[in-house]
């Protein structure tokens, strides 16, 4: 464990889940519904504005103005594919589970052999704290499917392994993290101390859980 833990380099960064303070997420997202885009502006000359504005914003971990801003994209242009790509990403970030959900799904019939969106929300499922949206089942479906395109992609077995783990399957949740390390050390560019603690975070997460259930069938017998 030991060896496995030193070589690591890389892990997926965790989807974001802190907010901006309340007062300034209410201010943001109130001045972004404020914003007058109209005028003289083309539709997609306000839609590269506000795409802009949803990017500052984003930057600055302000989820409630990044998503009003992309809402408001969207009511321009429903099928703009950068905002609905992006939104989706955000509403998981949020909490905001169900929305993500339908617009992953969404996005999924468009391109199903986008692996990213595949992830994504096998990811959705894996993670959800709301009880009524996490599958450990779809999130291993989503996920494998994902992996089959795209099998050298470390982000994929990550999203693997704690599908795996949310389903109870805690030797393929090890098995597919300490096989996602592996294929960071060799793949990973800018790696940081915060990304290489959270992988050995996943990786102790599944060992632990492992060693308890063997321990637990040694008890048994």
């Amino acid at each position: 464990m030991k060896t496995i833990t030193k070589s690591l380099i890389f892990c997926i960064l965790p989807l974001i889940s802190t907010f901006a303070q309340e007062e300034n997420s209410s201010n943001n997202t109130s001045f972004v519904s404020s914003l007058n885009i109209s005028g003289s502006r083309t539709t997609e000359e306000r839609i590269q504005f506000l795409l802009e504005v949803a990017q500052t914003y984003t930057a600055e971990q302000d989820f409630p103005a990044t998503i009003d801003a992309y809402e408001r994209i969207l009511e321009l242009d429903p099928a703009q594919p950068q905002a609905r790509h992006i939104v989706a990403h955000i509403y998981i970030s949020a909490k905001q589970y169900q929305k993500a959900e339908i617009m992953l799904l969404e996005l999924i019939k468009i391109n199903p052999e986008d692996f990213k969106l595949l992830n994504n929300l096998a990811w959705l499922y894996a993670t959800a704290e709301d009880l009524s949206i996490r599958n450990g089942a779809k999130a291993v479906e989503y996920a494998q499917e994902a992996m089959v395109l795209a099998p050298n992609d470390y982000h994929v077995w990550s999203t693997l392994s704690e599908a795996y783990y949310v389903s109870g399957n805690y030797e393929k949740a090890y098995r597919a993290i300490t096989h996602m390390a592996s294929l960071a050390a060799r793949y990973a560019k800018d790696t940081t101390k915060k990304s290489v603690a959270n992988l050995n975070e996943q990786i102790l997460k599944c060992k632990r859980a492992l060693d308890t259930a063997e321990a637990m069938k040694d008890e048994e017998k």
